[in-house]
C-alpha cells in the first residue's frame, strides 16, 4: 500500500473553437429540423413503435453482441429541476420510455471531478483520493490538478479497468481519470473542449459499428453544458435554458443516429450528470482576507467550500508531535468565500453540502435491460458502480470494493435479479434464560425493577440482527420494551433499541447517575463503573428511559463537555420527537472507527480504545399499528456523532445534528449489524432502498 493509500485511509472524515461553434448550429439545425424522438418518420418503419407517444417498444436487437453495450452520458451541471421546465422533449422521450429517479444525489463535494470518479469507482471521495476539483497533497509534496495525469492520485478501480478485466473492451470520450497513467481504457481521448458535442456522438456510434473483436462494451462520454452556461449566467438564466435546448438537441441527435444504425434497441443508455447549480447572491460572498491573513507559505483554495492549508512553522506546536502532517488543513463550507470579493464573478456555483435541493442531479436509462415508464426513489451517485457491472454481465465477485450497496438499483432493471442474500433467518441466542438485576455496590438508596423486565404482557420485536460481517458472538436481553444486544467476546454492548414514550422519560438520570445496576450472569461484575476523571462522564445509550439508564451495560464513557453539550442535543431531539410521534423507536450504540475509513474496527483495537463516535437513531410508523412491532412505512434520522469535547464548528444545534446525519447503511458498516431484517415487514428491495436513504433537506 503505498503512502498515499495510507494516508487516504486515515483521512477519510476528509478540437478547436470552431468546431464548438459548429456542434452548436447542428444541434440548432437538429432542433429546428423536426428530428425529435416523438416526431422521427422513417420509411421502413422500422422501431416505430419506439416513437409512438403512446407506447416504447425498442424492438428486438438484430445484431449480434457479446454484452449489451452499456453507453454512459454525462452532461455536466444539469441540475435536477431544469428537467420542470418542459424544453427537453427528447430527454423526455427518454424518461417515458425507461427509468428515472426522483433524483441523484452527488458526494460531498458537489464538485466535477470527485463526482465523476465517485460516479466510475463507486467510492466516496476520502477513499478514491480526489477530493476536490484542486487540492495539495502533503505526502505528494505537489498540488493535484485537472490536468494532472501521474499515477499515484486516482485509487479504487473505475468502472472502465473493472469491464478490461472481464474481458471486456471499454472506451471513454472524456472523463475525469480516464487519462491518468496505469487507468487508461481501451480507446480514450485526450480531453479537449473544443471538441464539437456532434463529433462526440459520431465517435461513440463508430466505436459501436466497429467489429467484435474490437468493439468496445462500455462507453462513456463527457459533455461540458449545461455547467459552463449555469457559472457565467447563473441556474435561472435565459442562457441556461437555451443550452439546455442545445443539449436537448444532442440527446435527440444521439438517439436518431442509435436509430439509423438498428442500435437503439441494443444499447442500454445511461444520462447522468454530476452535480446541481446554485444561483449566487455577491451580497453574501464571504472576502476570507477580511477575517484572516493569508501568509506567502500558506496555501488558499477558494470557492464553494474553501480550504486554508497552512504552513505547519506558521501554526503553534502541539506537545512537540512530530507526526502531525507537514501541513494543516482547516475546510470552511459556507454560502460563499473568495479571496478577492470583487475578484468573483460567477452568477451560478456549486459544491456546497451535497444534500441541498440546488445540488441534485438527474438519472435516466433506457435500454432492452432497464424498465420502462418508471420512477425510482432517489440515491446516491456511488450506487451506480454496481449498476454498471451488473449491465456489462460482471459477475459480482469480481467486481473491485466499493461504497455502494449491492442491489440498491435493481428496482431500475426491467427483470431484476434475486436481492443479495442478507442475514434475515438468523436471531441471536439470549445472553441468559431470565434477566435477573442486581445493584452494583456503591449505589445507595435506589430502586431495582425486576417485576418490570420479568412479568411482560409483550415483548419488543426486533429487526435487526448481526450481519454476516460481525466478528464477534453476539446475543441478546429482552426487555419489555427494550433489547441489548450484547458481545459475549468483547464483553461490549453493540446497540441498544427500545420505545420512547412521555411517562417513561425522567429528568432524575442525571441526579442518579450513581444507581447502577448490572444483569447477573451477564456482565459477573458488582463494582461500581464511574469516571474518576473529572473531565469525563459516564452516559447511558438510553438517555433518560426509565428502569435502562441505570444499566451498566449501556453506559459509556465520553468527554464531559460532549454530555453538556452534543448530548444534551440529542436529548433535546427525543423530547421534540416524544410530543410529535405517539411512539418513537431508537436504536443507539458505541461506534469504533479511531482509522475513520468508515467501517468498524478490528476486535483487538475495539478492546484497546474508547468508542470514537456514537449513533442514534430516531424512528417511527408513519401510520402506527402495534407500539411493540415496527411497520412498513417507516420514517427516521440516523446520526453519527464524533465524541469530540465540544462542538468545534460553534453551529446551532439544529445546524450541527443535521451535519451529522447519516445513511442507517453507514451505521450498519460501524457496527457490524444490519437493519429492516423482517422480511414478513419489508422486501428485499424496500429495505435495501431504506437502509441506503440519505437524509435531506426535505425530511
Amino acid at each position: 500500500m503505498s503512502r498515499r493509500e495510507e494516508n487516504m485511509k486515515l483521512l477519510k472524515s476528509m478540437f478547436s473553437s470552431t468546431r464548438k461553434i459548429l456542434s452548436v448550429v447542428v444541434a440548432t439545425l437538429i432542433i429546428l429540423s423536426g428530428f425529435f424522438i416523438i416526431s422521427v418518420d422513417r420509411s421502413a418503419g422500422e422501431n416505430a413503435a419506439f416513437q409512438t407517444p403512446a407506447r416504447c417498444n425498442l424492438g428486438v436487437c438484430k445484431k449480434k453482441f457479446q454484452v449489451p453495450p452499456l453507453l454512459i452520458i454525462s452532461y455536466d451541471g444539469f441540475r435536477n429541476s431544469y428537467l420542470e421546465q418542459n424544453i427537453t422533449p427528447a430527454i423526455q422521450r427518454l424518461i417515458n420510455c425507461g427509468t428515472h429517479s426522483k433524483y441523484m444525489l452527488p458526494v460531498f463535494p458537489a464538485k466535477t471531478f470527485p463526482n465523476h470518479y465517485s460516479i466510475a469507482t463507486g467510492l466516496y471521495p476520502a477513499w478514491h483520493g480526489i477530493v476536490d476539483n484542486r487540492f495539495y497533497d502533503t505526502n505528494f509534496s505537489a498540488f493535484f490538478k485537472k490536468s494532472t495525469k501521474e499515477p499515484g492520485w486516482y485509487l479504487g478501480e473505475p468502472i472502465w479497468k473493472t469491464a478490461q478485466k472481464a474481458g471486456l473492451k471499454s472506451a471513454v470520450f472524456f472523463w475525469p481519470g480516464s487519462e491518468a497513467a496505469g487507468n487508461l481504457p481501451n480507446y480514450w481521448m485526450k480531453y479537449d473542449s473544443s471538441v464539437a458535442f456532434t463529433y462526440r456522438v459520431d465517435t461513440i456510434i463508430n466505436w459501436l459499428k466497429l467489429p467484435d473483436d474490437e468493439r468496445p462494451s462500455l462507453i462513456h462520454a463527457y459533455f461540458e453544458e449545461p455547467d459552463a452556461a449555469g457559472h457565467k449566467f447563473g441556474p435561472h438564466s435565459q442562457e441556461v435554458r437555451t443550452t439546455m435546448i442545445t443539449m436537448d438537441g444532442i440527446i435527440n441527435y444521439l438517439v436518431r443516429r442509435l436509430l439509423e444504425e438498428d442500435l437503439m434497441s441494443c444499447v442500454n443508455l445511461i444520462l447522468i450528470s454530476d452535480h446541481g447549480m446554485q444561483q449566487m447572491e455577491k451580497a453574501n460572498f464571504i472576502a476570507a482576507t477580511n477575517y484572516t491573513k493569508v501568509r506567502p507559505n500558506d496555501l488558499f483554495f477558494s470557492g464553494t467550500m474553501a480550504r486554508f492549508q497552512v504552513n505547519r512553522s506558521n501554526s503553534p506546536s502541539e506537545n512537540g508531535n512530530t507526526s502531525f502532517q507537514a501541513t494543516l488543513q482547516v475546510r470552511i463550507s459556507v454560502t460563499k468565500t473568495w479571496k478577492d470579493k470583487e475578484a468573483y464573478n460567477r452568477l451560478g456555483d456549486h459544491g456546497y453540502d451535497n444534500r441541498i435541493v440546488s445540488m441534485r442531479t438527474i438519472f435516466i436509462a433506457v435500454g432492452p435491460d432497464i424498465a420502462e415508464n418508471k420512477e425510482i426513489d432517489a440515491f446516491q451517485n456511488v450506487e451506480l458502480y454496481n449498476l454498471f457491472a451488473y449491465l456489462l454481465r460482471i459477475d459480482a465477485i469480481n467486481v473491485a470494493p466499493n461504497n455502494g450497496t449491492n442491489g440498491t438499483l435493481f428496482a431500475a432493471l426491467r427483470k431484476p435479479p434475486p436481492f443479495p442474500i442478507t442475514n434475515v433467518a438468523h436471531s441471536s441466542d439470549h445472553c441468559t434464560d431470565q434477566i435477573n438485576m442486581k445493584m452494583c455496590s456503591c449505589s445507595h438508596n435506589c430502586t431495582l425493577t425486576n417485576s418490570t423486565h420479568q412479568n411482560c404482557s409483550m415483548t419488543l420485536g426486533s429487526s435487526v440482527r448481526a450481519s454476516n460481517d460481525f466478528t464477534g458472538t453476539l446475543c441478546t436481553l429482552q426487555f419489555c420494551d427494550a433489547i441489548i444486544h450484547f458481545d459475549k467476546e468483547l464483553r461490549k454492548t453493540v446497540m441498544v433499541e427500545g420505545i420512547l414514550r412521555s411517562d417513561s422519560w425522567t429528568e432524575s438520570a442525571r441526579t442518579q447517575a450513581n444507581c447502577i445496576t448490572y444483569i447477573d450472569k451477564v456482565t459477573h461484575d458488582n463494582s461500581c463503573k464511574i469516571s474518576h476523571n473529572e473531565n469525563y462522564s459516564l452516559i447511558s445509550l438510553f438517555g433518560n428511559v426509565d428502569n435502562y439508564y441505570m444499566l451498566d451495560l449501556a453506559r459509556v464513557l465520553v468527554p464531559k463537555d460532549f454530555v453538556d453539550e452534543i448530548w444534551q442535543h440529542i436529548l433535546n431531539k427525543a423530547v421534540e420527537y416524544m410530543d410529535k410521534y405517539a411512539n418513537v423507536w431508537f436504536f443507539s450504540g458505541a461506534i469504533y472507527d479511531q482509522e475513520g475509513d468508515g467501517v468498524r474496527d478490528s476486535n483487538e483495537s475495539i478492546q484497546m480504545n474508547y468508542a470514537s463516535h456514537l449513533f442514534y437513531i430516531f424512528m417511527w410508523c408513519i401510520n402506527p399499528i402495534n407500539r411493540h412491532t415496527l411497520c412498513r412505512d417507516v420514517s427516521f434520522v440516523p446520526y453519527i456523532l464524533p465524541v469530540n469535547d465540544k462542538n468545534l464548528n460553534c453551529s446551532e444545534p439544529e445546524a450541527y445534528l443535521y451535519d451529522h446525519t447519516a445513511r442507517i447503511r453507514d451505521i450498519e458498516l460501524l457496527t457490524g449489524m444490519e437493519f429492516f431484517t423482517d422480511r414478513n415487514i419489508w422486501s428485499d428491495e424496500e429495505a435495501i432502498a431504506l437502509r441506503t436513504l440519505l437524509t435531506t433537506e426535505e425530511q
